[in-house]
């Protein structure tokens, strides 16, 4: 399996953790604009109006999720299409090269990598309520549009960084479940 496409669909997965629709929307872009081939399985996200759809997707939930009450919502909601998301990302990425090479990377990588990243994100927001009362939910979102848009533009720019990033971001997850675990064993 070419390491471009592991590295691009492994970090687009963990992008799905954050923000669901943005890797998608990223996909239809880089193929309209920057003329990338997209993936036979995605290739309606760079039609005009799967292009639109995504676009104006990604910008509500952006925006919803700035929002305390509604945060919320969408992560339950999210709970379960964002592992969705990041079985279909390597999947359709690797499909052409290596069909099961794919779907174990999807399985394997990319679902519990975007769900235990959601989880750590729905986790600190939880943290952020009950401490701020809310107050501070739209600054730690702005914060995770920063890292979803950073990790989109170092997967074209420097792979590797990428990946170095997803590494960090799998011991961030590792780490806030363990901790999640030694507290409900306490209790």
């Amino acid at each position: 399996m070419p390491y471009e496409a592991v590295i691009w669909g492994v970090a687009l997965a963990a992008t799905a953790g954050l923000r669901l629709f943005m890797p998608f929307l990223f996909l239809g872009g880089m193929a309209r604009y920057a003329h990338t081939p997209t993936p036979d399985m995605l290739s309606w996200t760079a039609s005009d109006a799967g292009f639109l759809l995504l676009l104006i997707a990604t910008l509500i939930e952006v925006l919803s999720d700035k929002i305390p009450v509604v945060d919320h919502a969408l992560d339950a909601a999210a709970t379960f299409l964002k592992p969705l998301a990041g079985v279909l990302l390597p999947l359709a990425l690797l499909h052409d090269v290596s069909p099961m090479g794919a779907w174990v990377l999807g399985i394997a990588a990319g679902a519990p990598l975007a769900l235990g990243i959601h989880a750590t994100k729905a986790g600190t927001r939880v943290a952020s309520t009950a401490t701020t009362a809310g107050t501070a939910n739209p600054f730690v979102s702005i914060l995770e549009d920063a890292l979803a848009t950073m990790m989109l533009i170092l997967v074209v720019i420097a792979p590797f960084v990428a990946a170095a990033l997803v590494v960090a971001l799998i011991v961030v997850v590792i780490r806030a479940l363990r901790s999640m675990s030694r507290r409900l064993k306490r209790t």
